[in-house]
């Protein structure tokens, strides 16, 4: 079985990169051994995302950054590139499928997540276990309690008691983690007019290569945004209108935390002239949004 873990970063969170990387090495020696795993790790370079005329870090400390931590990855195939035409995660997503078209499953996972080294363990476990029964799936940990109570079918049971927004002020080294027996566990978000489908994409969220072919992320959604909104969509309507028989499971007690917190730039962000570009990419998501998911047959 061949296994994606497609990851994305600024050159400003390279250092949220680096833990990362890091922690999926300390975990590498619980893996089971038969699976074909691949790091596809891209860091944006792109001139019109950062000035780098006006920046006093030049792009090759970036890469040379990024070249040393290709040793951490000494346990699984890589591939790491920077790269000028990969400019949000959504473009990193497309390219992982499309130069991984082969892979079984692919699992999204953003620079700022802090987790339990053992975390790629269980979802490998759960796969095997869920592989046969259930070829088309999505896969999530659990979260501590988020924004708003449309996630509260994610949210571990320790934490359903916190307030709306506890992510944003928690510490993730504290909370994220074991809180018990590992087990998967069919997740149905009943909230009105939303999917019955429920994921972020960048919290470990697993799918299938047969979901993830079956879906795409579409081309004209172009460099950042709404494709776990879309995959959601998507995949609610497959499965009223009979078309597929689609699954969402969570990994209950496995826990999973972004880093609100500890999460600081400054120190690059002090060097770099930064274009932030998100909710301009974000708007070609929206306009494209609803001509895509009706597209979906």
């Amino acid at each position: 079985m061949k296994i994606v873990i497609s990851i994305f970063c600024l050159p400003h969170e390279i250092d949220d990169l680096e833990q990362v990387l890091l922690e999926l090495k300390k975990g590498a020696p619980y893996l089971s051994g038969k699976t074909q795993w691949v790091m596809d790790v891209t860091v944006c370079d792109a001139d019109d995302m950062v000035d780098w005329k006006k920046s006093s870090l030049p792009k090759s400390y970036f890469f040379d950054k990024l070249a040393r931590m290709y040793a951490f990855t000494d346990w699984c195939s890589k591939h790491f590139q920077t790269s000028s035409a990969i400019k949000g995660s959504l473009a990193q997503k497309r390219y992982s499928l499309e130069r991984n078209s082969d892979a079984d499953y692919f699992i999204w996972l953003d620079s700022d997540i802090v987790f339990d080294h053992r975390t790629l363990s269980y979802i490998e476990k759960w796969i095997y276990e869920l592989h046969e029964e259930n070829p088309l799936f999505f896969m999530t940990p659990e979260i501590v309690r988020w924004w708003d109570t449309t996630w509260d079918c994610l949210v571990n049971e320790q934490f359903l008691q916190k307030p709306l927004g506890y992510q944003a002020t928690n510490d993730p080294f504290v909370d994220c983690g074991i809180k018990g027996e590992v087990s998967p566990e069919i997740v149905v978000n009943n909230i009105p007019n939303q999917p019955r489908f429920k994921f972020g994409s960048g919290i470990f969220l697993c799918i299938s290569r047969g979901l993830m072919k079956r879906i795409g992320i579409p081309a004209s959604f172009g460099q950042y945004g709404l494709e776990d909104t879309f995959m959601m969509f998507a995949a609610d309507k497959l499965s009223n209108e009979g078309k597929e028989v689609i699954f969402q499971f969570k990994l209950k007690n496995l826990v999973v935390c972004e880093n609100y917190r500890y999460r600081r730039h400054k120190h690059y962000l002090n060097h770099l002239s930064v274009f932030n570009r998100k909710e301009e990419f974000k708007k070609i998501s929206q306009q494209n949004f609803d001509a895509e998911v009706s597209r979906i047959i």
